[in-house]
């Protein structure tokens, strides 16, 4: 027992490392079991805490009941899905594990200690950001799809969401950043930026675009310049170093096919929204295919709508799908209030995290990205939102209400 107690007196430190491995990693393909182990470690600790010295320290959020609302209906999902087996798996991998996450980050994470795990973060975006653009120019690495940069990240899609999720954290940096190093995480903001446009993802394209723009109007009128220089140097140098894969006719085909194949995809998945309404063809994302064979002697290679909403509400139900309006909307109406709080000293990052929750959700309008490693960053991100959230003071407290009255 006393070697236990011991063990717990380096609690916060070992989270802190437990975080700092995790939200660097996290977007490298094969590193699951490393990944798993960083998540479980602050968790255990947090059980070891609560049995050694009794007492159980849970911050109360107001995710706690759409997030309960939608492991419960995820679960009764896969107890009634047409593949349990494989349900379960992505019910455990994603959803269990995904919300474990969010709520160890947010119990775990210490205010004072965020910016060291942010560092860990610029780190990884940089090593990855410039790997990305070396693959590219053929002098590291293979790209697995020809033409479009993927880095260590399991293919573009990947790699181009990791950067919208993480791009407005860079953000943040260059808007905290003083004297020299301003310029480092300007060079930081432009890799990302270039590694982003080498992804040759439209869909990232447009978040990104989205972004700067929020940005620009909401802290920094300076970063609405840089989207001009930037959309310049892009056109320019695609036109010069690869526009012809731009120009290449297949690619165009490509491109268009994509289009197409994403409208017809959004029409099926709604019209059969009324198949299963209550819960759903059971969670994950394959199971699409295996229920609507037939659409698939059409068209082999797409296995999901192409759209997390549509996805979530075949493999939920409506009330699923509900659930998970309702818990975006509440990490919204957060994160903002905490912008909104003069008193909040992080309220910049919060911003900055609300903008990389907003690029997500348009991106997932394109495509079911609300899985693997993706999900987790974002709900590491959100996570550290919460942790760095000031709790309302409550009335007759010192600061509240009764505060007031005595003065």
């Amino acid at each position: 027992m006393d070697t236990i107690r011991k063990i717990l007196e380096k609690r916060l430190l070992i989270n802190l490392a437990s975080f700092m491995v995790l939200i660097f990693i996290l977007p490298f393909a094969h590193t699951m079991t490393l990944r798993l182990v960083a998540i479980f470690i602050p968790v255990l600790f947090w059980l070891l805490d609560t049995i050694i010295n009794r007492r159980l320290a849970f911050k109360r959020t107001a995710l706690d009941i759409p997030v309960l609302f939608l492991l419960l209906w995820g679960l009764f999902s896969t107890i009634f899905s047409v593949d349990f087996k494989y349900s379960l798996k992505e019910y455990r991998g994603d959803m269990v594990t995904g919300f474990l996450l969010l709520f160890s980050s947010i119990n775990n994470i210490e205010k004072n200690k965020v910016e060291k795990i942010i560092d860990a973060l610029m780190i990884g975006v940089a090593i990855l950001c410039l790997y990305g653009v070396l693959e590219y120019f053929g002098i590291a690495g293979q790209m697995k799809m020809k033409g479009r940069a993927d880095s260590f990240t399991p293919d573009p899609q990947y790699f181009s969401t990791y950067i919208i999720l993480v791009l407005p954290v860079v953000f943040y940096r260059f808007c905290a950043a003083v004297g020299s190093t301003k310029y480092l995480y300007l060079l930081i903001a432009s890799l990302a930026l270039l590694s982003l446009v080498l992804s040759f993802t439209r869909g990232a394209w447009i978040v990104a675009f989205i972004e700067l723009v929020i940005w620009g109007l909401f802290i920094d009128r300076k970063i609405l310049i840089f989207l001009i220089v930037v959309i310049i140097i892009g056109a320019v140098g695609l036109t010069m170093t690869s526009g012809h894969r731009l120009s290449e006719k297949s690619l165009l085909e490509q491109y268009r096919d994509s289009d197409s194949v994403r409208i017809r995809l959004w029409k099926f998945g709604i019209i059969h929204l009324k198949d299963s309404p209550v819960f759903g063809i059971g969670y994950g994302r394959k199971n699409f295919a295996a229920v609507y064979p037939e659409f698939f002697k059409k068209d082999t290679q797409h296995f999901h709508t192409h759209n997390t909403f549509i996805n979530i509400g075949l493999e939920l139900g409506i009330p699923g799908l509900i659930a998970l309006l309702w818990l975006f909307w509440v990490i919204l109406k957060s994160l903002w209030k905490d912008w909104k709080d003069k008193l909040n000293e992080n309220r910049i990052l919060s911003f900055a995290i609300f903008v990389s929750v907003v690029g997500f959700l348009v991106r997932i309008q394109l495509d079911h990205l609300l899985v693997d490693e993706m999900a987790l960053m974002l709900w590491l991100l959100v996570g550290m939102g919460f942790a760095i959230s000031n709790p309302p003071s409550p009335p007759f407290s010192k600061g509240g209400m009764g505060g007031l009255l005595r003065r």
